[in-house]
């Protein structure tokens, strides 16, 4: 059984990502944070731009930068281990279409929601698996190809993508959503050789607003 989280996730550029890394690893080995100067020459890119992607980060919760001092950058703790992540654009739950291969960005997780050797998110789109999962939220995926009896799961059909609950029987395998109102998708015979398992769902994140 897979659960909600709900919370503040913020997405980390590719970019970004890259910074946060090169800090903390600075700061491990050094007990300070770099310089700005040291950071653009790093990544060979321009001061501002540095400035900017440090904003970024610090309104994003990763780090505070301290005006008019010398390596004027404190990164916040995190509350628990952490583990990076891709998330990928929309995935459709209820009328399968290809998703994009590239990660739009990056996500920081808590190990014990984002634990095996592959991971990623997906953003949801669509209402077949309403009103546990629901368009907007993000999926997050264990990659696996094999799924136990009535997982949630991530599959390719052909060339699409699509999400839901998995289940065999003799020589079929029916895909089914838990909206009533979208038919189960059958395979067998030839049709199954289209199928292919992406992954298990083994947690939602949902974003909420408070206030």
């Amino acid at each position: 059984m897979y659960g909600i989280w709900f919370g503040t996730m913020q997405t980390l550029t590719i970019r970004q990502k890259e910074i946060l890394e090169y800090l903390r690893d600075y700061q491990a080995e050094h007990g300070y944070p770099p310089s700005f100067r040291e950071t653009a020459g790093y990544f060979k890119i321009n001061l501002g731009t540095v400035q900017d992607h440090l904003k970024a980060l610090a309104r994003k919760g990763h780090l505070r930068r301290e005006v008019n001092r010398s390596r004027g950058l404190r990164l916040i703790p995190s509350p628990g281990p952490l583990r990076t992540v891709p998330l990928y654009g929309a995935i459709p739950a209820g009328d399968p279409r290809q998703i994009e291969e590239a990660a739009e960005g990056y996500v920081s997780l808590p190990e014990t929601w984002a634990r095996g050797a592959e991971v990623f998110l997906l953003r949801v789109r669509g209402e077949s698996m309403s009103p546990y999962i629901l368009t907007g939220d993000q999926v997050i995926v264990r990659r696996q190809d094999h799924l136990p009896q009535g997982a949630v799961g991530v599959f390719r059909v052909g060339e699409e993508i699509t999400l839901k609950r998995f289940y065999q029987e003799k020589d079929e395998i029916i895909l089914k959503g838990e909206h009533p109102g979208f038919p189960p998708l059958i395979l067998k015979g030839r049709d199954l050789s289209t199928i292919s398992i992406l992954g298990k769902v083994i947690g939602i994140y949902r974003p909420m607003e408070i206030g």
